[in-house]
């Protein structure tokens, strides 16, 4: 057996741990009532039961949708597409080893450790071979500007139909009561990709990354009716899901006119299987040109954010450049998916700079662009830093931090990266 097959064959049986490491970490899934995205329309019971009286009686009872969760109605996608803030890690490959015909071995290339975030247009070089893993945190912080831990919604206590259907005198005493929500929402992720890369030639490499996902949510909840002349208008009813019965504190003074809910909950998985192909097909004096196609397989639960719904076909051009020690690069790309998971074009624009032989500083600007526009996740914009390092060998690490450029969307005020890489020749 060649060389190249035996190193070829670590990398599968490299792959095959990685997938039953992913599998094993799957069955550990936390069981609960619910899938995540029902959390929120969950809330209350998943309507409010109003009325001008709180006890049931003949007349049936105003139910209403919570206003506050029509705000996430679109969630699910928007979660897919912010999954795409923290991408699948460069599968190019930190160092380079070319053939030198003088000393009969191979040497590595005098160039930057490539980019955090983005693809450069060089390959690995025939039978190369990398297995990195990475780990990205997010915490949401805001949806289209508004604080997660404070978006408040307000709408009427009693729906018009219902209001036009009350005596005279109680209609005066509750169309101008209001029902406002005050939700306090916690999301988040923790995103661990591991991946194998492997130079089929020297221009050509494929690679297969499989992400293990922990998806986080909790929130708490107030509904409370508020009465401008506090003559006894609307109320909940007994039967509405947290309704409180006794009146306490200020906002709440008065009996049936308050509601609390809370749920805290997470999954844990294996989220989606991204197979990648890359062929660097040109050099010219100023740019190098290569394409990429990355097939992402649903293997992970859609219903709790753990992954897609469907299948996801990405192509991307990627240009980029080393000038001394300086290596601009851009990538345009565009993700082709399904209605529930909103396709998407996104880019990457940026640089990486050797500032010592073992220590790469790296910036990119990324963009997003949904094609569904339902107000969520439109256009974002991210900036990123980090850096790569060579400690020892063929060894790798590094790090990168994203911020949010626009308020557009769901958006973390910062997105934490490390990676750690390995490279066989």
């Amino acid at each position: 057996m060649s060389a190249g097959m035996r190193r070829a064959a670590r990398v599968w049986r490299a792959i095959g741990a990685s997938l039953l490491l992913g599998g094993w970490f799957g069955g550990a899934r936390i069981v609960a009532a619910e899938p995540l995205d029902r959390r929120i329309p969950g809330l209350f019971g998943g309507t409010l039961s109003t009325s001008i009286v709180p006890q049931i009686s003949d007349r049936r009872p105003d139910v209403q949708q919570l206003a506050v969760a029509a705000r996430f109605s679109g969630l699910s996608a928007a979660l897919a597409a912010a999954r795409s803030q923290a991408p699948v890690p460069s599968a190019t490959g930190a160092l380079r080893f070319e053939w030198d015909d003088d000393l009969d071995l191979y040497v590595r290339s005098v160039e930057s450790l490539g980019p955090l975030i983005a693809e450069r247009a060089s390959t690995l070089g025939r039978h190369a071979a990398t297995l990195s893993v990475s780990y990205t945190h997010v915490d949401f912080d805001t949806l289209e500007g508004d604080r997660l831990s404070n978006l408040r919604t307000s709408q009427s206590a009693l729906s018009p139909a219902f209001v036009s259907g009350l005596p005279a005198g109680d209609r005066t005493k509750a169309a101008d009561n209001q029902l406002q929500t005050q939700l306090d929402l916690g999301l988040g992720f923790d995103l661990l990709f591991l991946t194998a890369a492997y130079g089929v030639t020297d221009t050509i490499d494929v690679s297969l990354a499989l992400s293990v996902n922990q998806a986080r949510m909790h929130a708490s909840a107030m509904a409370s009716i508020t009465d401008p002349h506090d003559d006894q208008g609307a109320f909940f009813t007994v039967n509405q899901k947290g309704v409180i019965i006794r009146g306490a504190g200020e906002n709440c003074a008065t009996d049936f006119r308050c509601a609390v809910d809370h749920f805290d909950d997470s999954k844990v998985g294996t989220g989606d299987l991204f197979l990648r192909g890359k062929w660097h097909f040109a050099d010219t004096e100023y740019v190098d040109f290569a394409t990429a196609g990355i097939l992402t397989l649903p293997t992970g639960n859609a219903n709790d954010f753990l992954g897609f719904h469907d299948p996801t076909f990405t192509p991307w051009l990627i240009m980029s450049k080393t000038f001394d020690r300086v290596s601009p690069h851009v990538n345009l790309g565009y993700s082709f998916r399904s209605g529930a998971d909103v396709s998407q074009a996104q880019w990457i624009a940026g640089a990486d700079v050797r500032t010592f032989d073992w220590l790469t500083l790296a910036a990119d600007f990324l963009g997003f662009h949904d094609d569904k526009r339902d107000g969520i996740n439109d256009d974002v914009f991210q900036s990123a830093i980090g850096f790569k390092l060579n400690p020892i060998a063929n060894l790798v690490v590094g790090a990168s931090f994203q911020f949010p450029l626009n308020s557009d969307g769901l958006r973390a005020d910062v997105i934490y990266t490390g990676q750690a890489e390995y490279t066989f020749y």
